[in-house]
């Protein structure tokens, strides 16, 4: 199999070999070349030792912030290359790093320390491909097989549980049933990983093309030992793929089917074991998801051009919009009858803008300035504004200077 190689990586292979070193681009981007997906980035690895690497790309800028783990980058057109040393790992501590690295001239050796076979491939258009572990095997049978032993694998890196599970969801692959088992039966590890790190892995699963495998989060009891409430089936889950590949539409749908499926219309901030509160996002992205679902719970029988108003003045169009177009995902998907009384409610949201109807402080035909003149002073304004806020919100013919005047 021949893989055509970016310009700038066959250099540094070359220039590499022509030090008399071994070169192969490795991992990650041999996987998707083969997939026939187009790499984000190039990991070389090399029989070359750091300082070796330094003296072949002398004048060229070096960034050495990984040389004690064999890491050296190289800067070439201002693209950045990561190359790393061959190297054989020592006993793991903590379920996640090793307490040492050792270097060694043979690559069989550095592919054997890797995670899954479909990622300890390495290849070079000298030798072509090295596969030890029959990877490419594994890529054409859509498999996510450990090198090696699962529980070995697993309770060196925990965090290889979760990425597991992320590579079944991004490409599509079946975990192999040893491989599985084996995470079912260590997925305690997981409590001693770092939840920045599980978040990281989480967000790229749920994300993905296939994001309902995370179902497998909560079958092998992941999400359990996160504290994480796991009454979710995977039908449910495949709700997921009707919504547009955003954190916030996701995961808002995914906090959305934990409550209805425990019969409870709470807000977020209630739900303590919820991915949100326990997994680390932002609280900006919280805020935002707590706001769009507190709103999917809205009575659509009790809706009217006020109250809407009402609405877009508190949350704002987008807002009030996302948490329509949610519940309307989540209607068709279980057949529910409400889509037209959903769509005619962001027909009449529509309207209200394109009329330019007032339904915010900012949008009434006077301001606090005017106010001021008025001989109003303090919170006094505040008030005022919003009571002609509320009545021009009654009746849009009273946004007028004159009028809104009258009314004070």
């Amino acid at each position: 199999m021949k893989i055509r190689l970016p310009k700038k990586v066959k250099y540094i292979i070359d220039k590499i070999y022509d030090e008399g070193y071994e070169a192969f681009i490795v991992g990650g981007c041999v996987r998707d070349s083969i997939l026939g997906i187009e790499p984000n980035d190039y990991d070389i690895t090399t029989s070359a030792k750091p300082n070796d690497i330094m003296n072949i790309f002398k004048g060229y800028k070096i960034i050495d912030n990984g040389i004690k783990h064999g890491t050296v980058a190289v800067v070439v057109d201002k693209d950045i290359y990561e190359i790393t040393t061959y190297r054989v790992e020592g006993e793991y501590e903590d379920n996640r790093r090793p307490k040492s690295v050792e270097f060694t001239s043979n690559i069989k050796d550095d592919l054997q320390r890797r995670d899954f076979t479909i990622n300890a491939i390495a290849y070079n258009d000298k030798i072509g491909l090295v596969d030890n572990f029959n990877g490419l095997i594994d890529i054409k049978n859509k498999i996510v097989k450990t090198v090696g032993d699962p529980d070995e694998r697993f309770n060196e890196d925990g965090l290889r549980i979760v990425r597991a599970i992320r590579f079944s969801s991004k490409l599509g692959f079946q975990i192999e049933k040893e491989t599985l088992n084996s995470i079912y039966k260590n997925a305690n590890i997981i409590k001693n990983i770092s939840i920045e790190r599980i978040t990281e892995e989480f967000t790229k699963t749920i994300l993905s093309d296939n994001p309902e495998k995370i179902i497998l989060l909560y079958k092998t009891g992941i999400m359990k030992y996160l504290d994480i409430d796991s009454d979710i089936n995977e039908e449910s889950l495949k709700i997921l793929r009707k919504c547009d590949k955003t954190l916030e539409d996701r995961l808002t749908i995914l906090e959305y089917i934990s409550i209805v499926k425990a019969k409870c219309n709470l807000c977020i901030d209630s739900k303590k074991n919820s991915v949100l509160n326990t997994l680390k996002y932002s609280n900006k992205l919280n805020i935002k998801c707590n706001i769009i679902l507190e709103y999917m719970f809205i009575d659509l029988n009790d809706m009217n051009t006020v109250k809407i108003k009402q609405m877009l003045n508190k949350i704002g169009q987008d807002n009030l919009k996302k948490s329509l177009i949610l519940k309307k995902i989540y209607s068709r998907f279980y057949l529910e009858d409400n889509t037209t009384q959903i769509d005619n409610i962001i027909n009449e949201i529509d309207r209200i803008q394109n009329d330019k109807e007032c339904y915010c402080i900012k949008d009434l035909d006077i301001n606090g300035e005017i106010l001021k003149e008025l001989g109003y002073r303090g919170k006094d304004i505040g008030e005022k504004l919003n009571l002609l806020l509320n009545k021009v919100i009654n009746n849009p013919k009273l946004n007028t200077r004159e009028n809104l005047i009258g009314l004070l």
